[in-house]
Parts: structure tokens; sequence; C-alpha cells
């Protein structure tokens, strides 16, 4: 696992509203070349108004550059961005309520990859190169993917959570075992084994 030192990433949270997500185009994408030093700031937006969106910010020179992504790539983010996490080389930006996550260059903020079909996405881990978990919303699954080719693979099964009021959060890995908490009508932290992808333990809290 490579751990990427040089940029850091915060997570803005503004009021969720009502409304209708969709997703918005532009001809004109921009080109960017960004500094060897940054923030990336993400902007959840308004849920089902798909007007969430990513800036950077260069300390170097106090400046910030606003809706990155959409400019870059000539498309909206989509509809709430929760989380976003660098990994080789790369920035995952999950967006919940759009069940899709996004692989950016991280210099030219461009989209080099998608994950997409995910039920309600919240966070990503890497366990190595070619897995990674991604915790879901309103699913009692954990959803295995290869980050290589932005697919799918399999699912960890959460015991004892309803499909319609599963939750699953943000994880933490120690030696192979990766370490979830469940929220929302849930009051677990799960042990699940990497090399099996099986919850193997779980304390109640």
């Amino acid at each position: 696992m490579r751990i990427i030192n040089r940029l850091s990433v915060l997570l803005c949270v503004p009021l969720c509203l009502t409304g209708c997500m969709k997703w918005d185009y532009s001809d004109s994408p921009e080109d960017f070349d960004a500094p060897g030093s940054g923030l990336f700031i993400l902007n959840e937006g308004n849920f089902q108004y798909g007007n969430a969106s990513l800036s950077y910010y260069d300390p170097a020179t106090d400046n910030v550059e606003n809706e990155v992504f959409l400019r870059a790539n000539g498309m909206k983010l989509g509809d709430v961005a929760q989380s976003m996490t660098v990994y080789d080389d790369k920035g995952w930006i999950v967006v919940n309520n759009s069940h899709v996550v996004f692989a950016i260059d991280l210099s030219s903020f461009k989209e080099i990859g998608r994950i997409e079909n995910l039920t309600s996405p919240r966070y990503i881990h890497f366990v190595s190169d070619d897995k990674a978990y991604v915790s879901q919303l309103w699913d009692n699954r954990i959803f295995i993917v290869d980050p290589r080719r932005y697919e799918v693979t399999g699912y960890i099964e959460v015991p004892d959570m309803a499909m319609g009021n599963g939750s699953t959060e943000q994880m933490v890995q120690i030696g192979k075992y990766v370490y979830c908490n469940c929220w929302s009508y849930q009051n677990r932290i799960i042990k699940i084994d990497t090399e099996s992808d099986r919850v193997v333990a779980s304390v109640t809290v």
C-alpha cells in the first residue's frame, strides 16, 4: 500500500435538501496543471440537487480553484460527494447518491475511471493495489472492487443486518483485518478478514 502524504482531503458538509439530481455536461472542459502540493476540498452539495463539487487550494499562492472536476471533465461531480481518498497517485471520490466512485488524475483533475452500480457508497478502503472495499448506506453488504479494472468483484455480507436499514461506514486496517463501524440503526464494530473477505467478529457499542 502506498500513502500519498503531499496531498490532503477536507470534507465540507452543508445542509441536505430535497430536489432532483441530474448529470450536467459542458462543451468546454479546461486543462489544469496543479502544483506539486495542495489541498482538495470536497463539497458535499444538497441531497438530490446534483451540485456536489471539488475545489483545490494551493497554499503557496493562497489560491482556490473551484469546480475543478466540472471544469476538467465537462460534467458535474454528481449528487452528494461523501468522501475522497488518495491512493496510487489517484484521487478516489465517492459520490453517494449517484452510486459511483470516480478516479481522477491528481494533477489534471480529469477522470481516468469510475466504479458504478453501487448501492449508496460512503467510503473506499484499499486493501491492496488490486482490491478495495466500499462501504454502503442502506445495504447489508460491503462491496469488493478491483480498482485496476474499476469493477465490482464481490460482496461481504454483514451478519444480522437487514438490507433496508444496513449501513457501514469508515474503515481502518490493522494487519490482515479491517475494522468498520456501522451506524444508522446499527450499533456494532465489525472485524473483516481480508484474506477470506468475511466478517469474523463484531463488538456491540
